[in-house]
């Protein structure tokens, strides 16, 4: 999440699925783990958390900044009845503990993001990214062309947020963000202001991604954004005319949280985006 309002409306990021000829996960990334879909891997010194729901082809769901995979169930149970979703959880977000030492910086979480599916032995995906979580997902697109079958992304952007007023004041954060990260976090409740000043601080300075880089993607990229999002859709518009063939969608009657609060809406038409044949 990337400013005071965006701690208004929970921000979350997927990435899609996996090609056909793809291994399922393999059990090799799967550590001392919890019942249930939750596992955990050995990740550039972290001990990244991350979910596997249904089968098929993987779709990667990628996070907002501050969020983690509780935050949009609705995404997980649309599309795992068709796809393998992997949702990992970054460092310091969810299950994820921090690493203080080591700075937030989207280009590291999209190489954590790759070295995991690469110990699950995965190929090829679908990735879907909410806010931050699309930011990671241009990293992957430009970086590991090969990788990414598809793209969407939701309320992402190109260049750094600056938020007019700090968003590390509590009371401009909602409790329905907070109370997650306090029961889920290894590393305490105590730990959240550390955590919001070392992502303002990433959001202040980042990302920083050139036009002619994003001109490199060459998945079918959707572009998504609401009407009231952070970004106008004037900001959306640019984005989509820098990659050929990028379709966008903005949506009516909506703010950053759209793929939250009109989760139904959204999920349809990513999963529709998904499945049609590439112009």
């Amino acid at each position: 999440m990337r400013a005071v309002s965006f701690f208004l409306v929970l921000g979350l990021v997927s990435v899609p699925a996996i090609a056909a000829e793809n291994i399922p996960a393999s059990a090799a990334a799967k550590e001392a783990t919890p019942s249930g879909p939750g596992h955990y891997a050995s990740v550039h010194g972290l001990k990244m958390y991350y979910e596997i729901h249904g089968q098929g082809e993987t779709l990667l769901l990628l996070h907002g900044g501050l969020s983690s995979i509780p935050v949009w169930p609705e995404a997980i149970a649309y599309f795992s009845k068709n796809y393998q979703v992997i949702a990992p959880e970054q460092m310091g977000h969810g299950r994820t503990a921090d690493i203080p030492s080591r700075p937030m910086d989207y280009h590291a979480m999209a190489e954590d993001t790759i070295e995991l599916l690469r110990q699950l032995n995965i190929k090829a995906v679908y990735v879907l990214g909410w806010s931050d979580g699309g930011i990671v997902g241009f990293d992957l697109a430009i970086n590991h062309p090969a990788l990414v079958k598809k793209l969407a992304v939701s309320g992402a952007s190109y260049t750094p947020n600056v938020p007019a007023t700090p968003p590390d004041a509590p009371d401009h954060i909602p409790q329905f963000i907070r109370e997650p990260y306090e029961r889920l976090s290894p590393d305490g409740a105590a730990h959240w202001p550390v955590i919001l000043a070392r992502l303002r601080t990433m959001w202040l300075t980042q990302p920083n991604i050139a036009p002619e880089k994003l001109a490199t993607i060459t998945a079918p990229t959707l572009f998504i954004a609401g009407d009231h999002d952070f970004y106008s859709p004037e900001y959306t518009a640019t984005m989509r005319r820098f990659i050929p063939n990028a379709q966008l969608w903005i949506a009516p009657n909506s703010t950053h949280g759209l793929p939250k609060m009109r989760a139904a809406l959204f999920n349809e038409t990513v999963g529709n985006f998904f499945k049609e044949p590439a112009r």
